[in-house]
């Protein structure tokens, strides 16, 4: 069985060309923007891992952490974030997420970190 990937994200070509490459590297993806409701998407998909864009999303993005932690604790939550912006990276930290990366993104680096976060679970 696959890995199954959401990505929030607020800034739709980042979110769409994350999406694509992820879709290449073989996961299965789901992209929503941060006005969806992730609780209700994270209670009804098995997802073993979401890539949370804090850069655009400030702490809203970080207040999805405990939700989604409290639905699906075994669902490891990697940040994407601008290194201007550390603060977020070591909050969100402390609220649980497995790791976070720094924009730009090295693709591969990422989807190696993502399948490590599911063995991790």
């Amino acid at each position: 069985m696959g890995i199954h990937i959401l990505i929030i994200e607020a800034e739709n070509r980042f979110r769409k060309n994350l999406y694509q490459f992820l879709q290449a590297k073989g996961f299965t993806v789901d992209k929503i923007t941060p006005q969806d409701d992730v609780a209700a998407i994270v209670a009804q998909e098995k997802i073993d891992a979401v890539l949370l864009g804090v850069d655009g999303l400030g702490r809203k993005g970080l207040a999805l952490i405990r939700p989604i932690k409290a639905i699906r604790p075994t669902t490891e939550i990697i940040l994407i974030n601008d290194a201007s912006h550390m603060d977020l990276s070591i909050e969100g930290m402390e609220l649980g997420a497995f790791d976070d990366f720094m924009i730009p993104l090295d693709i591969e680096s990422l989807a190696k970190r993502i399948r490590e976060a599911v063995i991790h679970q």
